[in-house]
């Protein structure tokens, strides 16, 4: 590794490189935008101790939210690791030689996590979004601008989800706040297929 490289390497801390490995992660896809990156790392946060603890995610206008991750993500954009085309958040070409680095000491385990996880979440909706995280850690809606609109139309993002594969029956009936047998007999009557779990 470069000097310089290495430098960047090992000043990196543990939040850049969970930011830099998630982005690298799927093909280099990019992330839609800094809502859809606090979202899935407060996700990753959940299966990763050290990540939580660094990280101090709290309720806030659009559900979890880090301060923390804000001022690391910005460091990465001042550094030329990580660039903004729009919304889109993607890395530069000094940033996918690091990351390519920082996954390679990730277990399969960890990387298939983290593909996962960006693959879940990178194209849902706002609202998908948004109705996924309310209604799954309610804890962190109670600062939230959005809650009421989401909560109106907690129903069709439920369907939506379901429809595109991305939950569970038993989790869509949860976010449409209706027991597994009302949400089936709600998809029939909407000529929607109930497929085997």
């Amino acid at each position: 590794m470069k000097e310089f490289k290495k430098d960047i390497y090992d000043n990196l801390s543990g939040i850049q490189r969970y930011v830099l490995v998630l982005l690298q992660s799927n093909g280099f896809k990019a992330i839609k935008g800094n809502l859809w990156l606090q979202k899935e790392l407060f996700l990753l946060s959940q299966s990763y101790e050290d990540l939580k603890e660094e990280s101090e995610f709290e309720p806030y206008l659009l559900g979890p939210h880090s301060e923390v991750i804000e001022e690391e993500f910005s460091d990465l954009i001042q550094v030329g690791l990580v660039t903004k085309e729009g919304n889109k958040i993607k890395l530069t070409n000094l940033g996918e030689e690091i990351s390519v680095i920082i996954s390679e000491k990730i277990n399969d385990e960890g990387k298939q996590l983290v593909s996962d996880l960006k693959e879940f979440l990178n194209d849902l909706s706002e609202d998908e979004l948004l109705g996924f995280i309310y209604f799954s850690y309610p804890e962190m809606r109670k600062e939230s601008i959005k809650f009421q609109k989401i909560k109106g139309k907690r129903e069709a993002i439920a369907i939506s989800l379901y429809r595109k594969g991305k939950v569970s029956l038993g989790k869509a009936a949860e976010i449409a706040g209706m027991t597994v047998e009302t949400f089936i007999s709600l998809l029939k009557r909407m000529n929607i297929e109930v497929y085997k779990q």
